[in-house]
C-alpha cells in the first residue's frame, strides 16, 4: 500500500514538473515574438529616416554591332630631322674680331655672320701686290728687249715664269683671306653662337648653329614585319605628346631599302612643308595605317568572350517582346580580323569552321 501511494506522488510531482516548464518555455517564446516585433518596428523606423538613395548596378549591358570601315594603326616613335640644321665651323685659325649676328636673328644665304682677323694675311697680300709689280715691270721690259732681238728667250721665260708664280701666291692668299669672314650656307635662325669676341677661331672649334626649320620630316624605324603593309602614300597620323597632342594626317614620303641587321627594322619618313612650329629632335608619335577594310562588321573588344576551346563568340540578342523590352540570347561564333584599340572588325564564322581558328 505504501508503495502504490509512493509511485502517485512521484507522478503527480513530475505532471507539475512538467507543466511548470512549458509554462516557462511559453513565456519565453511569447518573450522573442515580443523583441522580433520591436526590432521590425525599428528596421522600418531606420528605413524612413534614411535618405540615401539605392544604386542599381546593371550586371548586363549591350552595344551596337556597326557595319562601317576599320583601320587597324601601328604606333611608332619618332623623331623631328632637317638637313639645314649645322654647327659652322671657321675654315681659318685667327682671332675673331667681329661677331655680326645675335641668336634668334634671321639671316639670309651669303650674309657675315663672324669676322676673324686677317691682318697677317693681309700684309702677305701688300708685299705680294709689290712683289708683282717689280715682275710685271720686268717681264714687260724682257718681251720689249726680245721682240726687238736684244734679249735672251730664257731671261724671258724667267721673267714670266716669275710673275705667273707670284700671281698664283696672291690667289692662294686672297682665298685665304676670304676664309676669314664666315657666311651663312643658307638662310636660317641663328640657334645659338658658342664663341666671343677676342676667342681664337680654329677649324675644330664650332662657332655657331644655323637652323632652318622650313621643311622638315619626321622619321622612325619600322619592324620588317609590316613591310608588306606599308607604301609610299601609306596614311599617317603624327601626333606631338609635347604639344597637348597637336595631331597632323599626312602620308609617307619615303620607304627605305634597307633592313638593320641588329633590330630588323627599316626607316620611313614623312615630310612637313611649311613647318613654323616644330623643331629638331623633337619627340612624335607616328600611327601608321597598315589596314583598311571597308564595311564590316565592327563590335566593342569588350564584348567579345572565348571558350574553353579558344572560340570567340558574342552573344547577339533578339527582341520578343518590344513593348517590355524582352529579348532571347543567341550565341554568334566568329573570327577577329583585327583589333584596335576598344573595336575589333570580325566576321562570322559556322561552327564547322571552329577548328584551329586562332586570334589573328
Amino acid at each position: 500500500m505504501k508503495k502504490i501511494i509512493t509511485i502517485t506522488t512521484i507522478a503527480l510531482g513530475l505532471f507539475l514538473v512538467s507543466c511548470t516548464e512549458e509554462s516557462s518555455l511559453d513565456q519565453l517564446k511569447s518573450k522573442q515574438a515580443e523583441l522580433k516585433e520591436e526590432i521590425n518596428q525599428i528596421k522600418n523606423e531606420i528605413a524612413l529616416l534614411d535618405t540615401t538613395s539605392e544604386s542599381i548596378i546593371l550586371l548586363v549591358t549591350s552595344s551596337e554591332v556597326l557595319v562601317k570601315d576599320f583601320q587597324h594603326k601601328i604606333e611608332l616613335q619618332g623623331a623631328v630631322e632637317t638637313d639645314q640644321n649645322i654647327l659652322i665651323n671657321s675654315e681659318s685659325a685667327g682671332i675673331i674680331r667681329n661677331i655680326h649676328v645675335k641668336e634668334g636673328q634671321k639671316v639670309t644665304k651669303g650674309q657675315t655672320l663672324i669676322t676673324i682677323d686677317a691682318e697677317i694675311i693681309q700684309n702677305s697680300i701688300n708685299e705680294i701686290n709689290t712683289a708683282l709689280e717689280m715682275a710685271d715691270y720686268m717681264y714687260n721690259k724682257q718681251l720689249a728687249l726680245h721682240e726687238q732681238g736684244l734679249g735672251t728667250e730664257i731671261e724671258l721665260k724667267q721673267a714670266k715664269n716669275q710673275k705667273k708664280s707670284l700671281e698664283s701666291k696672291l690667289k692662294t692668299l686672297q682665298s685665304q683671306k676670304g676664309k676669314t669672314i664666315v657666311s651663312a650656307p643658307f638662310s636660317g635662325s641663328i640657334d645659338q653662337i658658342f664663341t666671343q669676341i677676342g676667342e681664337m677661331a680654329s677649324p675644330q672649334a664650332p662657332l655657331i648653329r644655323l637652323v632652318n626649320n622650313k621643311n622638315i620630316r619626321i622619321t622612325a624605324n619600322v619592324s620588317e614585319n609590316h613591310l608588306g603593309n606599308i607604301n609610299i602614300g601609306t596614311g599617317v597620323d603624327v601626333v606631338f605628346p609635347s604639344l597637348n597632342d597637336t595631331t597632323i594626317q599626312t602620308k609617307v614620303s619615303y620607304l627605305g631599302r634597307y633592313i638593320d641587321p641588329v633590330n630588323r627594322t627599316f626607316r620611313i619618313h614623312v615630310e612637313l612643308n611649311n613647318n613654323t612650329v616644330f623643331l629638331p629632335n623633337q619627340i612624335a608619335k607616328i600611327r601608321l595605317i597598315d589596314l583598311d577594310l571597308d564595311s564590316v562588321l565592327v563590335v566593342n573588344s569588350q564584348s567579345i568572350l572565348q571558350d574553353t576551346d579558344n572560340n570567340n563568340y558574342v552573344y547577339k540578342m533578339l527582341p520578343t517582346n518590344k513593348e517590355v523590352d524582352e529579348y532571347k540570347i543567341e550565341k554568334v561564333y566568329i573570327k577577329i580580323v583585327k583589333s584596335y584599340k576598344d573595336e575589333s572588325a570580325i566576321k562570322t564564322i559556322k561552327p564547322k569552321q571552329l577548328l584551329n581558328n586562332s586570334k589573328l
